[in-house]
């Protein structure tokens, strides 16, 4: 389950000019306002809304404060999937812009790439000026991992944003370097992964030599019922079919949310489930810091007999 991008845009945190401001304000002196936050030269935010703004609310007022204080900006890479609602990874130390040719590569924590656009590769995103969806996932993917990239271009393939026949075309528009790398994020995507955490944990199972596994197989418990585990591995190696599922730090509370249960009553249906699929099948689970820490999923799934069908890659991602 995802954020959407309307989801985000609610929570927004207002942000607004100190020349806009000194007007309502007595001293007519933001930067003296313990109730104000500055979010880059001459632009506020309240403080107590950006305090309690979460990942990826943030950096939309970061983005914001930029549209505010430059002429037009195209917004590009992580700050153009920001904008459209997609997973980008963590949060960046710097805003990404394109376009002018005439613009400074890197001032005031924005980073900006002199490179002319085609007209169907800029898009208007809530009242402002971004890259499209294929340009920007497939400008993401020449540059960062496989586990950000394939999670944002599964992201944009499950919501039906754009296809993969629009990324590679977006690709090709763009320069060579890192295109390889796209490609091969492009390649191993998949638009049935549900959340972040089931597309990273594709990418790390692969570099870590295991077998593909089915993504959201239907699995029939010991009742009868059918149940959508988000992983499974039917192997002759096994001595049970083994499924697989990353737990999310707020897995039960969306799925309250989503069904109308407090969280515990989400938890206790949770644990039934699994009670019934446990009489036929393996489990194993796995958290954040597995897939941040790829050696921990490593001896999780070695422990459950999981066979390597190729060598471990000699590159294994640091956190992202």
């Amino acid at each position: 389950m995802r954020d959407s991008d309307s989801t985000i845009w609610q929570r927004r945190v207002r942000v607004q000019r100190s020349g806009a401001l000194r007007a309502d304000l007595p001293t007519a002196e933001p930067w003296r306002e313990s109730g104000l936050a500055r979010i880059r030269h001459g632009v506020y935010a309240p403080a107590a809304e950006l305090e309690a703004a979460g990942h990826g609310v943030r950096y939309l007022a970061r983005i914001e404060a930029t549209a505010e204080m430059r002429s037009s900006p195209t917004f590009a890479r992580e700050s153009a999937l920001a904008l459209h609602g997609l997973p980008y990874g963590a949060e960046p130390d710097r805003v990404f812009t394109i376009g002018d040719l005439r613009t400074a590569g890197l001032k005031a924590g924005v980073q900006h790439a002199r490179v002319e656009l085609d007209a169907e590769d800029v898009v208007e995103v809530h009242g402002m000026q971004a890259t499209s969806v294929p340009y920007a996932l497939a400008d993401l993917a020449r540059r960062r991992d496989q586990r950000v990239a394939v999670a944002a271009i599964d992201a944009a393939l499950h919501e039906q944003r754009c296809d993969r026949e629009e990324i590679a075309a977006a690709l090709s528009r763009q320069s060579r370097v890192g295109r390889s790398r796209a490609e091969a994020a492009l390649a191993f995507a998949d638009g049935g992964a549900e959340s972040v955490g089931e597309s990273w944990s594709r990418v790390v199972l692969q570099l870590l030599g295991f077998p593909a596994p089915q993504v959201q197989p239907r699995v029939r418990g010991a009742s009868g019922r059918m149940w959508e585990p988000d992983f499974g591995w039917t192997l002759p190696e096994l001595p049970r079919p083994l499924l697989g599922e990353f737990d999310g730090q707020e897995k039960y509370g969306r799925l309250a949310a989503a069904d109308g249960l407090t969280p515990a009553q989400a938890l206790a249906r949770e644990k039934a489930r699994e009670d019934d699929l446990r009489v036929e099948h393996d489990i194993a689970r796995w958290i954040w810091i597995d897939l941040l820490e790829p050696a921990r999923l490593e001896r999780l799934l070695l422990a459950h007999r999981l066979p390597r069908i190729r060598r471990p890659s000699l590159w294994l991602p640091p956190a992202a």
